[in-house]
């Protein structure tokens, strides 16, 4: 699929909370290198910030999109990364599954931007003045899940026995799926003793 972004008669504004609130969390998606500098942090965010404006969106509905698209291109790269030295050929082939995956949603996307940047300038909706609030409501911090590997041998509540000394990567979907549900009913259930 060729894309060709509508023409445009200015340059779109990026400098809005909105799309600066959104070129962050678009930065936070791509996977950072360990003891990523400063300064590949910015390499990094220009990339990204590069990928996002070559699509010219215009609005926010189509900032999004070019958002979903970019983060999905960056994540299908990763797979294919990974898929190169995977160690086994059933991670290798699930690398591959997602990748194919992630293609068909930027594909999706890249059709509904192309869509959407087929109305006139003119057109575009002027998004409404909205304040903030006096004072922003308090953010829960979630607690970390205790990973399941930290456990030898385990059985789970339908009897099967679970080895969680395995690496997860080398794990099935279905035997990860378990191990993930039984770290939680665990820890549901510690945390329920603890409440005592």
């Amino acid at each position: 699929m060729h894309f060709k972004p509508a023409p445009i008669q200015a340059q779109p504004n990026y400098n809005t909370p909105f799309t600066r609130n959104l070129l962050r969390t678009l930065a936070n998606t791509a996977r950072a290198k360990p003891n990523e500098t400063e300064a590949e942090y910015k390499d990094r965010y220009t990339a990204i910030t590069a990928a996002f404006a070559a699509y010219a969106p215009r609005d926010p509905m189509e900032q999004l999109l070019a958002a979903q698209i970019v983060a999905a291109q960056y994540a299908a790269l990763d797979c294919l990364a990974q898929a190169a030295v995977a160690e086994d050929s059933a991670t290798h082939a699930r690398l591959h599954r997602i990748h194919a995956s992630l293609n068909r949603s930027v594909n999706t996307n890249m059709r509904l931007l192309l869509k959407a940047q087929e109305r006139p300038a003119e057109s575009l909706p002027t998004p409404p003045a909205i304040e903030a609030p006096a004072q922003p409501e308090p953010v829960v911090a979630l607690k970390p899940l205790q990973h399941p590997i930290r456990r030898e041998k385990q059985r789970g509540a339908d009897g099967r026995v679970f080895d969680f000394k395995r690496d997860p990567a080398k794990m099935s979907d279905e035997e990860l799926e378990a191990a993930i549900a039984h770290a939680k009913a665990e820890e549901a259930r510690m945390n329920a003793t603890a409440a005592c």
